[in-house]
């Protein structure tokens, strides 16, 4: 069975039940961090896609850390 590696900015607002506003704002703090800014591909004005495993862990990772802030 093939299973999908990279998505759509619409295909990961669905899977992970998120608002496309805010998803593009996790999408910019993504993009600004040299450690998670390989997530998102993009070759074009409208042509982005996202690695799944990566958004994941991004958020796993980003939950962990807001958690030892609290």
């Amino acid at each position: 069975m093939i299973t999908k590696k990279y998505a759509t900015k619409k295909e990961i607002a669905e899977m992970f039940s998120i608002i496309p506003h805010s998803l593009d704002n996790m999408m910019t703090r993504i993009k600004r961090e040299p450690d998670w800014s390989w997530i998102i591909l993009k070759w074009g004005r409208k042509s982005v896609r996202v690695d799944i495993q990566g958004f994941e862990d991004y958020l796993k990772w980003k939950t962990k850390n807001h958690i030892k802030a609290l």
